[in-house]
C-alpha cells in the first residue's frame, strides 16, 4: 500500500484587489504517489508550487479538486504525515530540529520544504536524519535542486512545472545501493593514489 498518494489535485489562488474575481493556477492535475521506505525529490524553479504540494499533502492547505490519502485513508490533521519547512529569520539548524521533533512524534510521512536553502552541514545531518527514517518504513517527498536530487538516497526525482509534475528518473534499489558503492570506491581510489581509477579498455 502507498503511504502517501495524490490524485489529480488542483489549487489556484485568488489574484489582484479584493473582491476581483481573477486567479492564478498553481496545481492542476498533479498525481504522485509515495511508498513506505523511500526517498522523493521534487525540483522545480522557485514560485513554481512545490511549497503549495507540500502544504496540500500534509493538509494544511485545502486543494480546490482531488484528493490526499495517507495509507489509503483520506488525510485528515494528525500526526502521522509531517510538513517541515522554515521561514525568514530562522536560525541556522532550525530544519533538522524540526525533523527531529516530527520524528518523536512518530510521524511516519515527511514532507520537507526549504531544503535547497539551507547550509551544507545542516544538509547533511538532515539527508542523514531522512535516510534513517526510510530505513525504518518512512516515506520522503522533499524540494530539492538538481544536485540534491542526484544523490544516491533519492529513489525518485520529479520536476513541478506549469502546475504538474514530470518523472525524471528512477532508480531500483539495488542501482541505488550499486552506485553508492561504486562513488565510495571512485572516492578511496583519488584519495590512495590521487587519480580516478579506470576500467581497463
Amino acid at each position: 500500500m502507498t503511504s502517501l498518494s495524490i490524485v489529480a489535485l488542483a489549487k489556484c489562488f485568488h489574484a489582484g484587489i479584493p473582491g476581483c474575481s481573477a486567479s492564478a493556477s498553481v496545481l492542476s492535475g498533479v498525481t504522485l504517489a509515495l511508498w513506505p521506505g523511500e526517498i522523493v525529490a521534487l525540483e522545480g524553479v522557485r514560485g513554481c508550487g512545490k511549497s503549495t504540494l507540500l502544504r496540500c499533502a500534509a493538509g494544511l492547505l485545502r486543494p480546490d479538486a482531488g484528493s490526499v490519502f495517507w495509507f489509503g485513508n483520506r488525510a485528515t490533521p494528525r500526526s502521522c504525515a509531517a510538513y517541515v519547512g522554515v521561514g525568514a529569520g530562522t536560525s541556522n539548524g532550525a530544519l533538522h530540529s524540526l525533523i527531529e521533533r516530527a520524528v518523536s512524534l512518530g510521524s511516519r510521512i515527511f514532507l520537507v520544504d526549504d531544503l535547497p536553502a539551507v547550509g551544507a552541514l545542516e544538509r547533511r545531518l538532515i539527508i542523514a536524519s531522512l535516510q534513517r527514517c526510510a530505513v525504518a518504513g518512512a516515506s520522503v517527498l522533499l524540494a530539492a535542486n538538481e544536485a540534491l536530487a542526484c544523490e544516491s538516497i533519492i529513489s525518485r526525482a520529479f520536476t513541478l512545472e506549469r502546475g504538474t509534475v514530470v518523472q525524471r528518473r528512477k532508480r531500483s534499489a539495488a542501482r541505488i545501493a550499486a552506485s553508492s558503492r561504486a562513488s565510495r570506491a571512485r572516492s578511496s581510489a583519488r584519495s590512495t593514489y590521487g587519480r580516478s581509477l579506470r576500467s581497463p579498455q
